[in-house]
């Protein structure tokens, strides 16, 4: 039973710090204008969310900070909580471009555009992200 639950916290580690460098290659990637491929959707994305009340120039800088941010946390294993908080705010938004551009995410009824399966994927991300919340059950400090 012990070694059972050594490997499974071996596994969340590596999940968490596999999810960390997702975040944070993908952060790194938006403080330089035109790499990101998601740039113009996220964007766009922030645009509508915030009444264009905040310039794309610093949108994109406060997403790369702020996906950065998550990507280190996890990946040193500090503030998880906090960490998988923000990153379930993030990925909730994630989904809107499914609501606000259906033209750019679907080909057909139920049929995603690449952008689209781009944007479904996170519900994996989603769902791993919801192993680090703390349940009544679970008391591990990796947990925590």
């Amino acid at each position: 039973m012990v070694t059972d639950f050594k490997s499974f916290t071996s596994k969340l580690i590596l999940l968490r710090i596999s999810l960390g460098i997702v975040y944070l290659w993908f952060g790194y990637l938006k403080f330089f204008p035109h790499l990101s491929p998601a740039e113009n959707l996220a964007q766009d994305t922030i645009d509508a969310l915030f009444f264009k009340l905040i310039p794309r120039e610093i949108s994109i800088v406060i997403l790369a900070i702020m996906e950065s941010i998550i990507g280190i946390f996890l990946i040193l294993g500090r503030y998880i909580r906090f960490s998988v908080y923000l990153a379930l705010f993030h990925l909730a938004c994630t989904f809107t471009p499914l609501f606000l551009y259906p033209n750019l995410c679907f080909q057909k009824a139920f049929v995603f555009t690449i952008l689209g399966q781009y944007i479904v994927k996170n519900i994996v991300l989603v769902a791993a992200m919801l192993l680090f919340l703390p349940d009544k059950s679970r008391s591990s400090p990796e947990l925590n």
